[in-house]
């Protein structure tokens, strides 16, 4: 488990799972990138992983005026099973657990998060098929919502592939999501999505993708109709390894969206899921994302949410080949269209610094301080602006055993 994560972004898990997967691919690589594993992966494993956090956050309900401070202690458990290899045929089961142990705000939730995901990817001569369920039950700050936030998320993506010929290949992708918020304040949606590639090769390590897709989102409370829509986008992609030193992987494309309620206009914006890592001096890694995307808005405040973001990084060694450092920066903006705020726009910014310890095989210490802050733009003149801003800071404190 890493101790620094993107600025102002939830310290345990990677992306929407936890990281056993990450991890299983760098033992499977024979690297020791991320975590401490020296063990080799020949047709399974289960391999154990817990830590030991303490999070100090200034502002834990991203309070505007009346900010409260907080103490956590929490033990962090989490196990992943593998059979076979990440890079050929495998099934896998990673899950992992976040045990409040002490909180010294009273109001926070006490009942423990749960993070799993089960998988699987079968590949024959010309074909490939993979698929993934996740589940997640978390309590954290939400940059998007603007507030602290208890939720519980389910996805599932399937994915196939066949190759055409040398150089060419298709491919479908599908994808089902269910998201619920633990306040009734907040608006439940589901999110289903399916579209087709096209793959080319541009040389031995390369490819470029053109990608078309159809979905639909659907809330669940019927006075949120408004939100709910068919959306349409056009996207054009790549994967692989662009050169030894440098390699990315994503998308960036449009979107169309038509709305349920018809006296609704159609609307439509740029979307992206891109990413990209360089080791250029060989010591240290750089790396850069970038996001973009369509959602129902979650409050009442708009339809929809157009979340943009932008994120630098990099990390080295420092002095010794068991210390790390890392840093990085995030740039977003939040757009807010239909509803009663409609043509808002609130920016947010923040940064990491941290740096991780690795004392033996198998045991790590990691340090880590993330900041964000996001400026507000509801409502008429500088009090209304003020309480749609707000400003957090976090320390992270983890020790940490891996198999």
């Amino acid at each position: 488990m890493p101790s620094a994560a993107r600025a102002a972004r939830d310290a345990f898990t990677s992306g929407f799972y936890t990281r056993g997967v990450d991890a299983a691919s760098y033992l499977d690589q024979g690297g020791a990138t991320e975590d401490p594993f020296y063990v080799s992966v020949q047709t399974g494993a289960l391999l154990p992983r817990v830590s030991l956090a303490v999070l100090q956050d200034d502002n834990v309900f991203l309070d505007p005026t009346n900010e409260t401070a907080n103490t956590s202690f929490l033990l962090v458990p989490g196990l992943l099973g593998i059979w076979g290899r990440p890079a050929g045929n495998h099934l896998y089961a990673d899950y992992g657990l976040i045990l409040p142990l002490y909180d010294s705000a009273e109001e926070l939730d006490d009942r423990p998060s749960h993070l799993l995901r089960l998988g699987g990817n079968y590949q024959t001569g010309k074909s490939q098929i993979q698929g993934q369920l996740g589940y997640r039950r978390l309590e954290d700050v939400d940059t998007v919502v603007g507030a602290r936030v208890s939720k519980r998320d389910w996805i599932g993506d399937l994915g196939l592939e066949h190759r055409l010929s040398g150089k060419s290949s298709a491919g479908l992708q599908g994808r089902a999501e269910m998201h619920e918020f633990d306040a009734d304040e907040y608006v439940d949606y589901n999110r289903y999505y399916g579209a087709g590639r096209l793959y080319h090769r541009v040389s031995a390590k390369t490819q470029m993708f053109v990608q078309g897709g159809i979905g639909r989102d659907d809330p669940r409370e019927v006075d949120e109709a408004a939100s709910a829509a068919d959306f349409y986008d056009l996207s054009l992609g790549v994967r692989g390894k662009q050169s030894p030193k440098f390699h990315a992987t994503g998308r960036v494309g449009y979107m169309w969206r038509s709305y349920d309620e018809g006296a609704r206009e159609d609307y439509s914006h740029w979307i992206a899921s891109l990413e990209a890592e360089s080791t250029p001096f060989g010591l240290a890694t750089f790396s850069g994302e970038l996001h973009a995307d369509i959602r129902p808005s979650t409050d009442s405040s708009a339809t929809d949410v157009v979340d943009q973001e932008a994120v630098l990084g990099a990390s080295r060694r420092l002095f010794v080949e068991r210390l790390r450092g890392n840093v990085s920066a995030t740039f977003g903006q939040i757009d807010y269209s239909g509803g009663g705020e409609d043509g808002r726009t609130d920016r947010y910014w923040g940064f990491s610094a941290g740096a991780d310890w690795w004392t033996r095989e198998r045991f790590s210490f990691g340090l880590a301080y993330s900041y964000m802050r996001r400026d507000g733009d509801g409502g008429d003149g500088p009090e209304a602006q003020e309480a749609t801003s707000y400003e957090q800071g976090r320390w992270t404190l983890r020790a940490s055993w891996n198999y």
